[in-house]
């Protein structure tokens, strides 16, 4: 997963707006801060992705939906 594809993935699956403050403000347990701030470290986006999925038990189909993009 590319960090474009995270976005779109994020759009596809949270919308822009819900998609967006999940990003910035949801703290993922298992990495320790937000996705915006694993993103600034350079986190693998996937990894990210599958963290954002999990907390948000959005689902095995959520996950893979940047392969269908």
């Amino acid at each position: 997963m590319t960090v474009s594809e995270f976005w779109l993935s994020l759009d596809v699956v949270f919308g822009s707006t819900l998609g967006r403050s999940l990003v910035s403000d949801l703290v993922l347990p298992e990495l320790g801060m937000t996705a915006t701030d694993a993103l600034e470290k350079e986190y693998d986006p996937f990894t990210i992705w599958s963290a954002l999925i999990a907390e948000t038990g959005s689902g095995e189909e959520a996950l893979w939906t940047y392969r269908r993009l």
